[in-house]
């Protein structure tokens, strides 16, 4: 299996240059490979056996491919599908697709994950709300639902959805909530500081 990963990582960092719609700036791939090196690091803490060490490591791949074509709703499933056909094509055994898929699928808001596997793609998902580019990503993500919708949002508004979303996330795995929680709580802070200071700004 390991020169199928190899012969993997090549075939979809090229996929990724010549399919990605190039308004999709935060979705790309620099994201996708935060999240490979942080399901790496999760499983590695969590003693995966070598072949879950490979799902994660394609379910981290796979998660946003969904993405490629510009348009947010349903990715995940997209994600999913795609997973399955190439997947198979790569030659992974139909038990293993399934495990990929259903955590590509976890990934959906509000996360729902079912098992360890599961939890730790959600988590390495979203563990930019725990990192200190949290605030620039944040402003990032926002770009990029303006150019996909081809409109313009406020950016207190967004800043208040942002605190909604952050306040209502909850990490799964028990290293997340060790080792991501903290800086999660930190850019809350000063994501409801800046909050406070557009807030009077407008006044």
């Amino acid at each position: 299996m390991d020169r199928n990963l190899d012969n993997f990582e090549i075939i979809i960092r090229k996929m990724f240059e010549e399919q990605l719609n190039p308004d999709v700036c935060y979705h790309n791939l620099e994201h996708t490979l935060s999240i490979v090196d942080r399901v790496r690091e999760i499983g590695l803490y969590y003693k995966l056996e070598k072949s879950e060490l490979e799902e994660v490591f394609f379910s981290g791949w796979l998660h946003d491919v969904g993405y490629w074509n510009g348009k947010a709703l349903e990715h995940e499933l997209r994600g999913a599908e795609f997973a399955q056909t190439f997947l198979q094509e790569l030659g992974l055994t139909q038990k293993r697709i399934d495990n990929i898929c259903r955590a590509i699928l976890a990934t959906k808001v509000p996360q729902q994950p079912s098992n360890l596997f599961e939890s730790i793609l959600c988590d390495a998902d979203l563990y930019h709300l725990s990192s200190d580019q949290c605030y620039a990503q944040t402003l990032l993500l926002k770009q990029e639902f303006e150019q996909l919708n081809e409109q313009k949002v406020d950016l207190l508004d967004w800043l208040r959805n942002s605190e909604k979303f952050m306040v209502d996330h909850q990490y799964h795995t028990t290293y997340a909530l060790k080792f991501f929680k903290p800086g999660k709580d930190k850019n809350l802070k000063f994501l409801k500081s800046q909050i406070d200071k557009l807030s009077k700004a407008a006044i």
